[in-house]
């Protein structure tokens, strides 16, 4: 499934249900070519969404910035639709309709999407098959989590979900990508978004902010 064919649809879909989740992203990195409209994947005025990553060493020093976009992975597509409508047959709940196949949202149907990884594979481009990380970190507190905060702003009808990830007993290491996940548990599906970029290295007493904000509407 192309995620820039089906993000229209899909926006309808998402103001009804708790949780969180991000149809595009939009935004510059400091160093990487500006995007136009033609080349963003958004749907201007319906769900926009924007990246954030800061980087600061352990007495406070901001020493990286990024702002960038994601990938809308095609398992959280098919989630979000199975979360959606029940089994009509047979009037079972919300997602009870099987779908075969790899791919196939094989996340967990009853967990918002607001846990967020990061990782290092210097060599893993996202792209619509994803499920999981390349690379997930898994130890020193780079460990997937839910959002330390996730704020609601009715009036802009925004969410932020931000968590903080500080090395300790060790190097996190060279932090190159993100995504948002339904699931707490490790290198596991359940994977709506995902988000590559430069490396930023994490040494022990460092810190990284990774922010994903979205909107609905104009």
């Amino acid at each position: 499934m192309n995620s820039k064919s089906t993000i229209t649809v899909l926006v309808a879909a998402l103001a009804v249900l708790s949780g969180a989740m991000g149809m595009s992203m939009t935004g510059v990195f400091s160093d990487q070519e500006i995007m136009t409209a033609s080349t963003r994947n958004v749907a201007v005025g319906l769900m926009t969404g924007h990246l954030e990553i800061e980087a600061r060493h352990m007495n406070g020093e901001l020493f990286d910035y990024r702002q960038l976009d994601n990938i809308i992975v095609n398992d959280g597509e098919q989630c979000i639709l199975k979360m959606l409508f029940s089994n009509g047959t047979s009037g079972a709940g919300r997602g009870a309709t099987t779908t075969a196949g790899a791919g196939a949202c094989t996340g967990a149907l009853t967990n918002p999407w607001s846990v967020i990884a990061i990782g290092t594979c210097t060599s893993c481009a996202p792209n619509g098959n994803n499920v999981v990380l390349g690379t997930e970190v898994i130890t020193n507190g780079g460990q997937r989590v839910y959002a330390s905060e996730a704020t609601w702003t009715n009036a802009t009808s925004q969410i932020v979900l931000k968590n903080t990830f500080t090395a300790a007993g060790g190097n996190i290491g060279a932090v190159t990508e993100s995504g948002l996940f339904n699931s707490t548990t490790t290198n596991t599906n359940g994977m709506l978004a995902r988000t590559t970029f430069d490396a930023v290295t994490i040494n022990t007493g460092d810190s990284i902010t990774i922010t994903w904000t979205f909107t609905v509407g104009s």
